[in-house]
């Protein structure tokens, strides 16, 4: 069994928390649009991916964090830029996968919180995490049938649907209408991504998550010219970010 290299192990390591303030930041600059994911958002889409039934590649998921549209496309200045945003997308998405397999009932979701006028208390804020959560689902929805299927899954996806989904009925949006409702049901998104995580276990083996997390950081981040370029545009890469007139 060959070795991985210092580099493989590099990109297999968990953001440190300067480099997740990097991604954060870059999430909200000027060169991603309004449609782009927001970092707890982001954490919740990848979530959904490094859990559920289906294996996804990058092309399968990279262009739905910046947005629906082609022009949601993010205005990378360099090629070494796309690289490295990209590197910490995927690593990111590894350090997920890795934490669920060390202990996945210590899973800490990357939230945000805010408060309210007249309002000391600060919340936990899990709406764009689990908006992010319902929106990875989305990419493999028939996949996931089972679980919607299941009365336990049911019981899991309550907080997730209630806080993520579009679909909500005028008396699940009740449920959700004031701060410390929406803080209770996020409080209770860690154990049930606990619970879904080992219920698809048996339909992803925890050797072939690592197996496909280290193939993606070995291989998609050195993009060739003719593979689809990173931002999302759709185009060959050496038509888009690659041609050194046309970076966006």
């Amino acid at each position: 069994m060959s070795k991985l290299s210092s580099n493989d192990l590099r990109m297999m390591a968990p953001l440190s928390d300067e480099e997740q303030d990097e991604l954060d930041q870059f999430l909200l600059s000027d060169a991603t649009s309004d449609e782009t994911m927001t970092l707890d958002m982001l954490d919740g889409y990848l979530t959904a991916i490094a859990i559920g039934p289906k294996s996804l590649q990058l092309s399968d998921w990279l262009h739905g964090l910046w947005g629906p549209a082609e022009e949601d496309a993010p205005h990378f200045e360099t090629m070494d830029q796309a690289q490295h945003v990209i590197g910490l997308i995927l690593r990111h998405y590894n350090g997920i996968i890795w934490s669920l397999q060390g202990d996945a009932d210590a899973f800490e979701p990357v939230w945000d919180t805010v408060t309210y006028p007249d309002d000391p208390h600060e919340y936990i804020e899990g709406e764009p995490w689990a908006l992010g959560f319902m929106q990875g689902i989305a990419l493999c929805r028939q996949d996931w049938q089972p679980l919607f299927d299941d009365l336990h899954g049911q019981a899991w996806l309550r907080p997730l649907h209630l806080l993520g989904a579009d679909d909500v009925s005028p008396e699940e949006e009740e449920l959700t209408r004031w701060p410390a409702q929406r803080e209770a049901l996020t409080k209770q998104i860690p154990s049930s991504i606990a619970a879904i995580y080992r219920y698809w276990l048996p339909y992803r083996k925890a050797v072939h998550e690592r197996q496909i997390a280290t193939t993606i950081q070995r291989t998609e981040p050195k993009i060739g010219r003719n593979d689809p370029c990173p931002c999302g545009s759709g185009k060959k890469f050496k038509k888009c970010c690659g041609a050194a007139t046309t970076l966006h």
